[in-house]
């Protein structure tokens, strides 16, 4: 059996070769070094955290959940136990190599002492430079970002441009709305601007950053999407943009739902970035990346008493996202004094004392190119976890596999899939063996395994 099926899997590599079928969208060498990251954190923390007598989280995000009424004023934006080493210590424990700030949410509160007056006119008033915390223009952005450079964390920013209820913005337009007070009228050109010249201070002032967010993609805001490719090209060439503008080489996509659990297959490639589970005929290499929370009822930012999803959800969390060939990112929610709850450290830390325990050793492996793998002992094992990645350097190829095992009265399937991308993880059922085969019977290109284990945990 085993003979039979490294015939066919060197006929059908034959034949991919034969017809040419190499050339594939290939990822860009940043967008390659993002997808081994495989796991990063989400730092929500914006105006929203203060209050804290308001359920509805998306209190500032007109037309996506929220319905506004007033606005905040600065002075109340006082994390009095602020610890930004307390946050990135959370994200280091689960795992996280990169990590994104709500640098400015919906509410439009700028956690920078942002200064936009030069290159708009416009005195843009509603940030940390009206707050009396800590004396008043404290930089919580340049404490993130050198929390972060601290513990190895690579940084990253998220920047709303989509909605602003400072400026009374909703889905990237000027709204023609009687204003609250603390809101300032302003137009859609004067917007555009505004925008630009954000990202602008967050883009040079704070050096490298690994991931720029644009929440709901960058081009809602009418006749400036080319200008913040642009920008990122010439500030951040090296960044990964999530839902970027234009043919960034560095677009990455949402992966279409916020539960943490995905739909199978996901692949690398898809039409023209577009958000959901990609497609193996894609045009372009835009990995998807999954964001979920912590929190149930899909709560970003805290609120006293709301319960935690527990580990085993975030376990099936992470087979479906990292073990399904995207990235995951988890949510931070710190609370209203500026520190992440007990609680919720304790899971992070747990969480991610399960992944090392787990897929740190496996009990065989191997690697290499072509269609059939094997992995082969004198005496038994038992394995209940199957892990492959295949090297995307030149593209992603694999399009059908499945692995077997032998067993006392002959030979079963294991499991079968479709992608593997960077890696695909499954639990199985307890199998006991001497002998697990990979076999490859669909891809677009020569397969190339870095990984192919099993592991038991």
């Amino acid at each position: 059996f085993f003979l039979l099926q490294m015939a066919s899997s060197t006929l059908l590599l034959l034949l991919c070769t034969l017809t040419l079928c190499s050339s594939l969208p290939v990822p860009s060498p940043d967008v390659l070094a993002w997808t081994k990251r495989e796991i990063g954190a989400m730092f929500s923390f914006d105006m929203i955290t203060m209050l804290t007598n308001e359920s509805n989280t998306q209190y500032f995000c007109i037309g996506v959940g929220g319905e506004g009424g007033f606005l905040p004023t600065p002075e109340l934006f006082n994390p009095e136990d602020l610890d930004l080493d307390n946050w990135v210590l959370a994200a280091a424990s689960f795992g996280a190599k990169y990590a994104v700030l709500t640098a400015q949410h919906c509410s439009g509160f700028s956690l920078w002492p942002t200064d936009v007056y030069k290159a708009t006119g416009f005195n843009y008033t509603y940030s940390t430079t009206s707050s009396f915390f800590r004396g008043g223009g404290y930089d919580l952005v340049g404490a993130f970002v050198s929390a972060c450079n601290k513990r190895g964390i690579l940084p990253g920013i998220y920047y709303s441009l989509n909605q602003n209820y400072y400026l009374n913005v909703a889905g990237g337009k000027v709204l023609n709305t009687t204003l609250v007070p603390g809101q300032a009228r302003i137009n859609q050109t004067l917007y555009g601007e505004i925008v630009l010249a954000q990202l602008g201070e967050l883009w040079t002032n704070y050096g490298q950053l690994a991931e720029i967010w644009f929440d709901g993609d960058c081009k809602t805001v009418p006749g400036i999407s080319q200008q913040i490719a642009h920008l990122q090209a010439s500030l951040q060439p090296h960044a990964i943009a999530f839902q970027g503008c234009g043919s960034n080489q560095n677009n990455i996509r949402w992966v279409g739902t916020e539960s943490g659990k995905p739909g199978y297959p996901l692949w690398s490639t898809a039409q023209d970035c577009a958000y959901g589970q990609g497609s193996p005929a894609g045009n372009v290499f835009c990995p998807a990346e999954t964001d979920t929370v912590l929190a149930a009822f899909d709560m970003w930012f805290w609120r006293p008493g709301v319960p935690l999803r527990d580990l085993s959800d975030l376990q099936q969390v992470y087979y479906d996202s990292v073990g399904q060939n995207t990235n995951l990112l988890l949510n931070v929610a710190p609370n209203s004094t500026g520190t992440v709850d007990a609680e919720a450290a304790q899971l992070y830390a747990q969480y991610g004392s399960w992944i090392v325990d787990c897929f740190s050793k496996p009990l065989l492996q191997t690697s290499g190119e072509g269609t059939a793998f094997y992995l082969s002992l004198d005496t038994p094992i038992t394995f209940n976890h199957v892990v492959i990645s295949e090297d995307q350097t030149y593209g992603e190829t694999i399009t059908d596999f499945y692995v077997a095992a032998t067993l006392s009265d002959g030979i079963v399937n294991v499991l079968s899939g479709q992608s593997v991308g960077n890696k695909f993880i499954r639990p199985v059922q307890p199998v006991t063996t001497t002998n697990v085969m990979l076999t490859i019977t669909s891809s677009l290109s020569s397969p190339n395994i870095t990984l192919f284990a099993v592991y038991n945990c």
